[in-house]
């Protein structure tokens, strides 16, 4: 089976004014797209287990079994070891079945490796990891004028609760219908109502599986997640790198710092002083260098990790090429990613175990940028059921002019950058999406970056703001973040107002709460494809009707959800505790009572034998004295009591499940 590039769905500013015909065929992927020297796979349970893998004196890998220990010989195998880590999570890891993935190091082809591996008995699955490869740049479209890219002046609403001093250039935040001629007013995210309820919070927590996020930058370090994240690229150090600033204007969309003084303002930026939803920087690209750009077995260890590690929203803006894959050859193909995919949706959120909710919903739920090739048909992983499609639409309620659609899109969001109607291309701060950049990016800079097949592209910046530190995109992988914003900040009321909910839950209130578009598909649009040596060409006609049904339910809309939040889910009640023997587990009763911030709490035990008690300041502590089962119960101050049951048992998978 022949695989597509796998493609970062990247902002669709285009290189040098070129933009791929959309009706061009993708072109298969060349061997070299294959990750050489390394394959994945899974074994069965009985196989897992009887691995005993060390590594001998003179190299060689042993691994107690006959078959793998030839084949390891055979083809100077210089490593095996899991896929996924644990990361403190080890009992849902194993019930998840990804502690059955194994990576094998060696050298030689990768295909003949994978053929004999998955003849042996034992083994489920194998297969070879994919090369991630970017697409797209940054650069102003042939014929539009180059002008200091400043935010046009415009007065904030009267309903606008903060000071950020770039808001009035956020038009997907707040469209008044004057960010370009034809711009319609209330084509935005409504966003203003639900800040009236409700800014985020900071034990929401989502994950963006992106370039790296400039976790200093003055409007983003406040609302950073306590452990930053994790640098992904293969064979690169630890430190998180950004780049040309794409995973940087992503997480400005969701939770730039709000009302802090300086910039934007966070779609879930809390209000001020870093108390808005946490961003989790997953770095999967590298900045100039393709030969270390993650491959596909580091994106499905990237999502677990988000999971393990808190996250209950996954931001991601990668994925293969449009109409590349049907279901069945993406699941076969790259299953540990569909498997880490799964493996959030179901454990985000959720005890170490797997079965109690500790965070802010019971799962996680991850979204994907529909893509920007035009197509009706959005590759994989985006297209994946459980995931979250977002195609993109113009500040004119439209279609973007780059956005795929299709049956497999849930919701659309504010992409950015012009309508279907290509005729009178935009300058940047007329309707591009306005956010955080690299506080070192400046306009005119040149970045070369060298693919993993030797290629190089060079991209000029141009879409920096006159403020340092902002900047403009267009794409489906800028929709997508004001669909993760807006996520958040459901989550936050919810944990504000102690709803609990599933993740599918959530979901369905996301899709039933969105702004209807159809009644704008109407028409014929001219689209002009760019092209580097002549500039814009002669029209192609879309007949916008296309998009209809095609685009999700709608428009996201942060008001309506909230709304619905507050009518909707079930009242959270303390969780059952579980606790290692002769440990402790820690629990804030607060989260748990509504207005809960304000109260003092007591705590009664049936079997003092089991397990003792004890309030510090806002924290519960729990202590296991003796195996076995007790009741008990925390009255408020208010009168209010939870009654929940402790388990001691002589391990419960570290020092607790809170």
């Amino acid at each position: 089976m022949k695989l597509k590039n796998l493609l970062f769905v990247f902002c669709l500013a285009l290189l040098a004014g070129c933009q791929k015909d959309p009706d061009t065929e993708s072109t298969p992927v060349r061997d070299t797209d294959k990750v050489e020297g390394v394959i994945r796979m899974k074994l069965d349970r009985e196989t897992a287990e009887a691995l005993n893998v060390i590594r001998t004196r003179s190299g060689r890998v042993l691994t107690g079994n006959i078959s793998f220990d030839e084949l390891c010989e055979r083809y100077n195998v210089t490593g095996m070891e899991r896929l996924f880590a644990d990361n403190g999570c080890a009992e849902r890891t194993r019930k998840a079945g990804l502690d059955l993935w194994y990576i094998i190091r060696f050298e030689g082809s990768a295909e003949q490796v994978a053929e004999d591996f998955g003849e042996i008995a034992g083994v489920n699955h194998v297969e070879i990891p994919r090369r991630i490869t970017k697409v797209g740049g940054m650069s102003r479209k042939s014929g539009t004028p180059w002008r200091k890219l400043m935010a046009l002046p415009k007065a904030a609403p009267s309903n606008y609760p903060f000071n950020d001093p770039l808001f009035g250039g956020q038009w997907p935040l707040y469209n008044d219908g004057t960010i370009n001629a034809n711009a319609q007013a209330g084509a935005d995210i409504n966003v203003l109502p639900a800040w009236e309820k409700t800014a985020g919070r900071s034990d929401v927590i989502v994950a963006v599986v992106d370039e790296g996020v400039e976790y200093t930058h003055p409007d983003l370090a406040g609302n950073m997640w306590s452990g930053i994240g994790k640098n992904f690229c293969d064979r690169d150090n630890d430190d998180i790198t950004w780049g040309e600033g794409h995973g940087t204007h992503v997480a400005g969309t969701i939770a730039a710092v709000s009302n802090n003084g300086i910039g934007i303002s966070g779609i879930a930026g809390g209000t001020g002083g870093g108390n808005g939803a946490k961003i989790m920087s997953c770095e999967i690209f590298h900045p100039t260098d393709g030969h270390y750009d993650a491959n596909s077995n580091a994106t499905a260890d990237a999502i677990k990790y988000a999971a393990d590690n808190g996250a209950v929203i996954c931001q991601n803006s990668w994925g293969y090429a449009a109409g590349a894959l049907s279901y069945d050859q993406w699941s076969s193909a790259d299953r540990a990613t569909k498997e880490a995919i799964d493996y959030f949706i179901r454990y985000a959120g959720m005890s170490p175990d797997g079965e109690t909710q500790t965070g802010p919903m019971a799962g996680g739920v991850v979204i994907f940028a529909a893509g920007n090739e035009n197509s009706g048909q959005p590759g994989y992983p985006a297209a994946y059921e459980p995931c979250i499609s977002v195609a993109a639409v113009s500040c004119t309620y439209e279609a973007a002019w780059y956005t795929n659609y299709g049956p497999t899109v849930d919701i659309c969001a504010p992409g950015g950058g012009d309508a279907a109607d290509f005729s009178r291309p935009i300058h940047y701060n007329e309707g591009y999406n306005l956010s955080t950049l690299p506080t070192d990016l400046q306009n005119g800079m040149t970045f070369v970056y060298t693919n993993f097949r030797g290629e190089v592209e060079t991209h000029t910046i141009d879409y920096v703001s006159e403020t340092l530190g902002y900047g403009y995109m267009q794409g489906t992988s800028m929709a997508c973040p004001h669909v993760s914003g807006v996520a958040a900040l459901g989550l936050s009321y919810a944990a504000q107002l102690r709803r609990h909910f599933t993740a599918d839950e959530f979901k369905a209130l996301l899709y039933q709460t969105t702004t209807p578009i159809d009644s704008y598909m109407t028409g014929l649009k001219n689209y002009y494809r760019c092209v580097a040596d002549v500039g814009l060409n002669q029209p192609m006609q879309l007949t916008l009707a296309n998009y209809r049904n095609q685009m999700g339910t709608g428009q996201v809309n942060a008001a309506r959800l909230l709304n619905a939040v507050s009518g909707n889910g079930k009242q959270v009640s303390f969780p059952n505790l579980y606790i290692s023997l002769g440990k402790e587990v820690k629990a804030i009763p607060a989260n748990y009572f509504l207005g809960g911030e304000t109260l003092t709490y007591t705590v009664s035990i049936a079997d003092t034998a089991v397990a003792t008690a004890s309030m510090e300041g806002a924290k519960l502590t729990v202590r296991g004295l003796k195996a076995g089962t007790t009741k008990a119960s925390i009255t408020s101050s208010k009168g209010e009591t939870h009654n929940f049951n402790i388990t001691v048992r002589k391990t419960a998978n570290g020092n607790g499940w809170l």
